[in-house]
């Protein structure tokens, strides 16, 4: 939220963006000190073009939901690309994860694995699948024992089973 509204005010005449994604990680790695070694600022640039198109979204409809949205998939791809597969929360980042190398189930797997509160739509956006595809393979995966979603679809979490 700081982010879009950072960018907002547009307080300088260049480089608000990279100061609202600097301010941007620094508050959320002090949620967790994950963020400060996830390269999220690469991922923004390989998708800049959305990056603008959110932001304008936002401005259109006086919301900052696309921009967040966008930016919640940003960190999705970020985590699922770079988290470790069997490493807990707190773990540091030591090797990446591929998930477009991975059969969709097994791509949700490893990202429920490194974030159990991702919602169907960070799934979708992070696998590169549509929603329908990821409901069916989450429906597999919990007939199968591999996965249980604990809570609420909208508080809740993933537990995914060894």
């Amino acid at each position: 939220m700081f982010h879009y509204e950072f960018e907002f005010i547009h307080p300088f005449s260049d480089g608000n963006g990279r100061m609202g994604r600097l301010w941007q990680t620094l508050i959320l790695s002090r949620w967790h000190p994950l963020f400060l070694s996830l390269p999220l600022e690469s991922v923004i640039k390989e998708h800049q073009q959305q990056y603008y198109q959110a932001l304008e979204q936002a401005d259109q409809q006086a919301d900052s939901t696309p921009f967040i949205r966008f930016m919640l998939s940003v960190i999705a791809r970020t985590l699922a690309q770079n988290a470790p597969v069997n490493a807990p929360v707190n773990a540091p980042v030591s090797r990446q994860v591929d998930v477009s190398e991975l059969k969709t189930p097994d791509a949700i797997v490893a990202l429920l694995t490194a974030n159990p509160d991702l919602t169907r739509q960070q799934l979708a956006d992070a696998i590169g699948k549509d929603l329908r595809t990821i409901a069916r393979a989450l429906a597999k995966l919990q007939q199968a024992g591999k996965i249980t979603r604990i809570g609420s679809d909208k508080t809740g979490h993933w537990e995914v089973h060894p």
